[in-house]
């Protein structure tokens, strides 16, 4: 009998979390991001965006790294757009450009090192929990075989 799904979901479980949760946004203000930056744009005037045979109207919220930004424009290679009407649209690596002034908020993604750290030290926590509690049923001790019953 192998344990290799449980020892699967003891290792991935707290990794799984720890990745949830390691970053966060940071508002950027009149501050020009980095190129290569994560940011995510809330618009203050939507905008229709083409997608190769389709176009996403009334676009609000656009996600991506930054290709290109200075005080005037940003140029963001974007991951993903939402609409006013809720709906999401991936963003194909679409190139667009936003005026400066069109922009409501900036927000740049980071890790978040004490988060990361906290997670880290939970996740390695279960894991030890979860080792140290299950050895125990699997008589994984130190007593060696047992001893041959009884001749009659």
């Amino acid at each position: 009998m192998t344990h290799a799904p449980r020892k699967r979901i003891s290792i991935w479980l707290p990794s799984l979390l720890l990745l949830c949760s390691c970053v966060s946004y940071r508002e950027l203000g009149t501050l020009t991001p980095a190129r290569g930056s994560a940011v995510v744009a809330t618009l203050a005037q939507p905008l229709a965006i083409p997608l190769e045979e389709v176009t996403a109207r009334e676009v609000n919220v656009a996600s991506g790294r930054v290709t290109y930004a200075d005080a005037d424009s940003l140029v963001l290679a974007v991951q993903q757009f939402s609409s006013i009407s809720g709906a999401h649209y991936p963003g194909l690596g679409t190139q667009i450009t936003i005026e400066r002034d069109r922009i409501a908020t900036l927000r740049q993604r980071r890790a978040a090192t004490a988060r990361t750290v906290l997670l880290f030290g939970l996740g390695a926590g279960a894991l030890v929990a979860i080792v140290t509690s299950v050895g125990p049923l699997f008589g994984s001790g130190s007593n060696g075989p047992p001893e041959p019953p009884p001749q009659p």
